[in-house]
């Protein structure tokens, strides 16, 4: 983890994606349409409000819009780790990068739906507590 943060710092994009590469080898694959498939509990308004604030707090903090990652990290009336919260994003957005200099093929697609899943559930669940 230390090492990722180091490269990201340093902005050595060929140790991030090897790094990402030994953590994509590491979990299962999952595909594009398995991220919009993620478990949902019961269809009623309550859960679907929770997973609509999470894509709205997800575009937000990829996208760096300041006003959403400001409502994220003001949120006090639950527990949450920070470090892993802005962890998550920076993963996300260093797979963005890479994609975006590099031909998109089926490999990248598949690691960028792994580096959603764990920022998406994190964000599902810090909504859903917030919504308690």
């Amino acid at each position: 983890m230390e090492d990722l943060i180091h490269s990201l710092k340093n902005g050595d994009e060929s140790r991030i994606q090897a790094l990402l590469s030994e953590v994509a080898d590491k979990s299962m694959p999952i595909e594009d349409e398995e991220v919009g498939e993620l478990p949902h509990e019961e269809e009623d308004e309550g859960n679907q409000e929770y997973m609509e604030i999470a894509d709205r707090w997800f575009e937000g903090l990829v996208c760096q819009d300041i006003p959403v990652t400001n409502e994220v990290y003001a949120i006090h009336n639950v527990e949450f780790d920070r470090q892993e919260l802005r962890k998550l994003v920076r993963i996300v957005q260093e797979v963005q990068k890479s994609m975006g200099n590099k031909d998109s093929g089926e490999g990248s697609d598949r690691k960028l739906s792994r580096a959603k899943k764990p920022l998406i559930m994190f964000l599902r669940s810090l909504a859903k507590k917030t919504l308690e």
